[in-house]
């Protein structure tokens, strides 16, 4: 993946730049956690997973459940990528995940200005509401107010959507669309 030198250098100053760990077979909130304890301030500003309200029917009712959105993905934030690499790779479970420094990927630009637009500074998707009049949909509270052109199909019985990511998503081709909360109150 190329990376905007530029971009990379601006950011660097300011917030620091998104990267994300692929964690294969390994358990994401296990390499978090890791992150977290392990890393210094220096090399590591923020390690976090996105996460996303869902609703789910059990015991007659509905219950709101938070799952992961990205279940193989660890993202960190850094203003030092030779410091992160070097620490990452002084831990020994770490050092079987990033076998070399390519593993740590930067997200681009538009990716992050996305996923920092939709999710925010929680890192969390929380459950929309909306209705459908004349084939068309409108939300009317929650993140994806605003968002309705992302929505790709909806499955009012499941009370969940599926959104179109990015268009040049990075981090993963298996997610061209993710599965949100989104309860439709209303059709006519």
């Amino acid at each position: 993946m190329k990376t905007d030198k530029k971009w990379e250098e601006t950011v660097k100053e300011a917030a620091g730049i998104w990267y994300f760990i692929h964690c294969k077979s390994q358990n994401s909130q296990d390499v978090l956690a890791l992150c977290r304890q392990t890393l210094s301030p220096e090399a590591l500003q923020d390690a976090f997973v996105f996460t996303c309200d869902h609703m789910r029917r059990y015991e007659g009712s509905w219950h709101l459940e938070r799952k992961l959105c990205f279940p193989q993905y660890v993202f960190l934030e850094s203003g030092n990528r030779e410091l992160l690499i070097r620490e990452l790779k002084n831990s020994s479970y770490m050092r079987d995940i990033l076998a070399d420094s390519s593993l740590l990927v930067p997200l681009n630009p538009e990716e992050e200005q996305f996923l920092r637009n939709l999710w925010g500074a929680g890192h969390h998707l929380g459950m929309s509401r909306g209705y459908i009049r004349d084939g068309q949909t409108f939300v009317t509270e929650g993140p994806l107010q605003g968002k309705e052109q992302l929505i790709r199909r909806i499955d009012r019985h499941k009370r969940m959507a599926r959104i179109g990511i990015a268009p040049e998503k990075t981090w993963d081709k298996d997610f061209p669309e993710l599965q949100v909360g989104l309860e439709i109150m209303a059709k006519s």
